[in-house]
């Protein structure tokens, strides 16, 4: 059975730390990942109508990010059979709660000691994750981040080729 996780991220290079952690610590059960970023939604009536996630995640997203969730996917064949982003638009807990239910994850992984990348419209998703409470599903993984030296560093040379493994991009 795949497992769906949740994974917090800004959609920077920085934040797939998060990612390479979790999968190079947890079992050989394949996942789903979702990586999510909050955003918080303005209330004209033309930002309600006109906002797309799909629209926002492809503006967040960049050249070197989306590489790296390729090279990602690539190294662990096995183990990832899809990553993709979402947005959570709101703090309120019942969305929450409804968001993570109505996507049916298995597991929520929360770093710590990671700072996220934010914008005026954005918000800390690990911050209004650790303020609910969960009874067993899903399974929240908490995962340590190795090499706090690299947080200053945001491109695919400065972090994936440190790992020294061996494949070819193109």
């Amino acid at each position: 059975m795949i497992q769906r996780v949740l994974i917090p991220s800004d959609f920077t290079v920085n934040s797939l730390r998060i990612v390479l952690e979790y999968i190079e610590n947890s079992g050989d059960q394949q996942v789903e990942m979702v990586l999510v970023s909050g955003y918080k939604l303005d209330s004209s009536i033309g930002m309600l109508l006109g906002f797309s996630t799909a629209d926002h995640i492809a503006d967040l997203q960049d050249e070197d990010f989306l590489k790296g969730c390729e090279m990602i996917k690539s190294r662990f064949k096995d183990k990832v059979v899809e990553i993709y982003g979402d947005c959570m638009v709101s703090k309120n807990s019942r969305y929450v709660r409804n968001y993570i239910k109505g996507a049916k994850f298995s597991q929520i992984v929360l770093p710590e000691a990671f700072e996220f990348t934010h914008t005026p419209n954005s918000f800390d998703v690990v911050e209004v994750l650790q303020t609910l409470p969960f009874s067993g599903v899903p399974e929240v993984v908490t995962v340590q981040m190795q090499d706090a030296n690299l947080q200053e560093h945001d491109g695919l040379d400065s972090f994936f080729f440190r790992k020294n493994w061996r494949f070819s991009y193109e």
